[in-house]
């Protein structure tokens, strides 16, 4: 019955990779990233079973067999898991959570402020956009998606 959670926690690792890696492909290299709580997320998801599987290292009357192999992919998976409120601008997109969208994707955008607002399923949103980066991203966005453009102002 132990191998039932490793069965589970392997394909979740994979998809939660594979969701990343395609988030990544479509945002391109990192420019600006926010990622608020970030560290407490990760305290409070990967602390108590890094405290446990220490606890069953250290106990040399505990078997770490299967219930350690758990343990680790499930701090891998804490670790690498993205929070909703993620937000990354990248050279080629952005990624918002679990999701990533290429700019000539993107319903709709503005530059405004410190960010690039823009549209994602209706709804919108926002990825940081520093001013230095700002001039090169809305170039970036004019070539790939003019049409996208937002005629709103703030």
């Amino acid at each position: 019955m132990l191998w039932v959670p490793l069965f589970l926690l392997v394909p979740s690792l994979i998809a939660v990779m594979a969701a990343g890696k395609r988030a990544q492909a479509a945002s391109g290299r990192t420019l600006a990233a926010e990622r608020p709580g970030l560290w407490r997320r990760r305290a409070l998801i990967v602390g108590p079973q890094a405290a446990l599987l220490a606890l069953i290292l250290l106990r040399s009357d505990l078997e770490p067999d299967v219930a350690a192999e758990c343990l680790m992919l499930g701090i891998l998976l804490g670790w690498i898991t993205p929070a909703s409120d993620d937000a990354v601008l990248g050279e080629a997109g952005v990624r918002r959570g679990w999701i990533g969208r290429r700019f000539e994707d993107l319903e709709e955008w503005r530059l405004t402020g410190s960010h690039l607002r823009f549209l994602l399923d209706g709804e919108w949103t926002a990825v940081p956009c520093p001013p230095a980066h700002q001039s090169r991203v809305r170039e970036i966005l004019v070539q790939a998606n003019a049409e996208g453009e937002s005629r709103f102002q703030d």
